[in-house]
């Protein structure tokens, strides 16, 4: 089974043309999903985001679909309840993109958990949701924990147990969220800032609302004015930079920032994830398998700086090789790192709370100065679905006028996202990759790959090869990533620099410093081929890449 979707095409004249019921600033995780949601219900609605989509922290985060395991220390079952649900839907929804992964979770003496307390832990995790009987977890002795990781450290390991949550592509995840929001009626547009707000004469409870934005079209300079009769403020760490464009502002702050750093190691743990404590103290980290490499993190340190300038530095890198470094027989060293990178979370505001205790539940923010404007405060990946639907929930009877049935469904419990119309999802997978290679003629390594990224859109993707057969080709310094998806990505899903690309559409990102210097020229000549860009310009994106810093841990050392 192929699913067919019109192009997602960047359309800011249609900003400009409407007066919509929602407009929604910020495309990331949580942005993109309350868009889809409200486009899926009916509501004519508008996304913008100053940068791409997916751009800061919805494209650097742990990568993983989690209930949260340490939250039950923090006593935060609602939280974790939720997550586990929305991970078992995402599952359903989108098999592409919520892949199950086994956790190992070493229990060392001196660990501020006993063997009996994992346990009792992980029993409440499985009560609050799992994906069925191979999904629970299991305990596992010092003997079998050594058999699946040998190069665990083995004095002082006492045992050990086993349990399950996801992985996903995050930068993914999002964008397929914008696919799926355009595709019924969502009007789009990245490279799209707010500048300024403009307050009507209408006042709703006393209170004034916001009737127009001034936006600025960052690849034309030209500005317009969008209209809605509701606002979202979704732009996670600019938040309060967004709320501050607001006349009657007060300087108050709603999230506090704290940074997370991973780091990209060689596969210690080989297709094992891992979670373990973090001495002295009670941090922990994670570990996951990515991309025959393992993401390791992370940390957790407030960040009261230019949101655009977070960096991972040293101090983070050696940081978390110290924490790993106490759970392996074989310590790792700096040049064992591959690369890094650092994003903020933007956490609803939690007095005393220390940076990692700060609570990761969302909240919703109304200020006096803007009746029909929300501030999203936190929130996690997993449960960004859940939070669109509860946001467009509250908005609803917020807004003038009737509202039509449809307007109350909750419509992403059950829709597919796209690419994820299919049952069985491996059985997909094997054919669909023969299917590729018979049609396309391409390798199949890359073949498998396609349909594992874009499930049922496969044949979208590759496409364009008809019309160019190089495209079937696989780009320089990689095996299974072809030009046809850096030509699809143009085409259907609103890439408009090479970052875009390479760093969010790719699924290259942050783990193959070498591809992505290897692949850069290439994909600036398709780009080039189909924006229309010159020689200069081209030139110009290649040489901004390189000096970006994204190719490796030499930017961080």
């Amino acid at each position: 089974m192929t699913q067919k979707r019109e192009p997602m095409k960047r359309n800011v004249e249609a900003l400009a043309a409407t007066t919509f019921d929602l407009a929604i600033i910020g495309g990331g995780i949580n942005g993109a999903s309350i868009a889809r949601e409200a486009a899926l219900r009916g509501m004519k609605v508008a996304l913008v985001d100053a940068h791409d989509f997916a751009a800061a922290t919805s494209s650097r985060s742990s990568k993983l679909i989690h209930g949260g395991l340490r939250y039950l220390n923090q006593f935060e079952f609602r939280l974790v309840h939720e997550a586990r649900r929305e991970r078992r839907l995402l599952r359903k929804l989108a098999p592409h993109l919520a892949w199950p992964v086994p956790f190992l979770f070493p229990i060392y003496r001196g660990d501020p958990y006993s063997p009996l307390k994992v346990r009792l832990g992980l029993s409440i995790y499985d009560l609050l949701g799992n994906l069925g009987t191979a999904d629970r977890h299991q305990t596992l002795s010092k003997e079998e924990m050594l058999s699946r990781v040998p190069l665990l450290q083995p004095d002082g390991l006492r045992a050990g147990a086993l349990y399950h949550d996801s992985l996903t592509d995050d930068a993914r995840l999002t964008i397929e969220n914008i696919i799926d929001a355009a595709a019924h009626g969502a009007v789009i547009a990245n490279y799209a800032e707010v500048r300024s707000f403009k307050l009507g004469t209408r006042k709703t409870n006393g209170r004034p609302t916001v009737t127009t934005a001034e936006l600025e079209d960052r690849r034309t300079s030209e500005r317009f004015e969008v209209s809605s009769r509701f606002w979202v403020n979704a732009t996670g760490p600019w938040v309060d930079y967004v709320r501050a464009l607001l006349p009657g502002y007060d300087g108050s702050k709603t999230v506090r920032l704290t940074k997370g750093t991973h780091v990209v190691i060689p596969p210690v743990a080989g297709d094992f994830a891992m979670f373990a404590a973090i001495l002295p103290g009670k941090r922990i980290f994670v570990m996951m398998p990515w991309h025959q490499h393992a993401l390791l993190g992370t940390t957790d340190t407030d960040y009261d700086a230019d949101p655009g300038q977070v960096r991972p530095d040293i101090e983070d890198v050696e940081y978390l090789l110290r924490a790993v470094n106490r759970v392996l027989c074989q310590p790792l060293q700096t040049s064992d790192v591959i690369g890094a990178y650092a994003g903020l979370r933007a956490l609803a505001i939690q007095p005393g709370a220390s940076p990692s205790e700060n609570t990761r539940e969302y909240r919703f923010h109304q200020d006096p100065w803007a009746a029909n404007l929300i501030t999203v405060c936190g929130g996690k990946l997993t449960t960004s679905r859940s939070l669109g639907e509860k946001l467009v929930d509250q908005v609803v009877p917020n807004l003038p006028g009737s509202s039509p049935a449809e307007w109350a469904a909750h419509p992403t419990r059950n829709t597919p996202l796209p690419g994820g119309h299919t049952d069985d999802f491996e059985t997909y997978c094997s054919d669909a990759a023969a299917d590729a290679v018979r049609l396309f003629d391409v390798p199949r390594p890359a073949a498998e790959r396609i349909v594992r990224t874009y499930g049922t859109r496969w044949q979208q993707v590759l496409e364009p090869i008809r019309s160019d057969r190089k495209l079937a080709d696989p780009l320089p310094g990689t095996t299974d990533c072809l030009g046809a998806e850096a030509a699809f990505a143009v085409e259907d899903e609103m890439a408009c620099e090479v970052d875009d690309f390479l760093l969010r559409r790719s699924g290259l990102n942050w783990y193959a410093a070498d591809a992505l210097r290897e692949a850069l020229p290439k994909v600036a000549e398709i780009f080039a081929e189909r924006l229309g860009w010159d020689l200069v310009r081209r030139q110009a994106a290649i040489e901004g890449f390189r000096k970006s810093g994204h190719f490796s841990f030499e930017s961080v050392t």
